[in-house]
């Protein structure tokens, strides 16, 4: 008899907003991947979490998902002029500005913001992007392996000991 870890479900995190169409089409395809086959039958649905976040992120979330994008945190704000930060907040440092305009104008943000906080994924303001991080996922689950490495940083103390992935 072998023992195995429970295992968690990878979280795939949509920050949302139910004003942005883009949101609302990102989370519905995000919904389908988590419960229904996908990308097609005979295929399963994806195994992971899905978590709905219906407030803004906060600024250790931005801090994150900045270094999973590899862009100025300015690239999660629109284009629009309405979502330009103030000129008192001059003295912040970025990811505080960013925060502040969002609280402000919570649209200036490019929606939909979803996260593999697994894979260090993200996508912003495109639901191509989306598509794009959940074949990712279904590759990851296809090759067997939980994370971009094939899973093997997961291991674990008890994984090396057993031998488990």
């Amino acid at each position: 008899m072998s023992f195995r870890p429970p295992r968690n479900l990878p979280v795939l995190s949509i920050f949302h907003n139910a004003s942005s169409p883009p949101s609302v089409k990102a989370l519905n395809l995000l919904r389908r991947a988590v419960s229904e086959p996908y990308p097609a039958p005979p295929k399963p649905p994806l195994p992971v979490e899905l978590s709905v976040v219906e407030r803004l992120p906060t600024s250790d979330q931005f801090r994150t998902m900045q270094r999973y994008y590899g862009r100025p945190i300015t690239a999660f704000l629109s284009a629009h002029p309405s979502s330009s930060g103030s000129e008192s907040g001059a003295g912040k440092d970025e990811v505080e500005r960013v925060v502040q305009t969002a609280k402000a104008n919570p649209l200036a943000l490019k929606y939909p913001i979803v996260v593999d906080w697994d894979a260090g994924k993200i996508a912003v303001g495109s639901v191509s992007d989306v598509e794009a991080l959940l074949q990712a996922r279904a590759k990851m689950r296809e090759e067997g392996g939980e994370s971009p490495g094939g899973g093997e940083q997961k291991k674990g103390l008890l994984g090396s000991l057993f031998g488990s992935s």
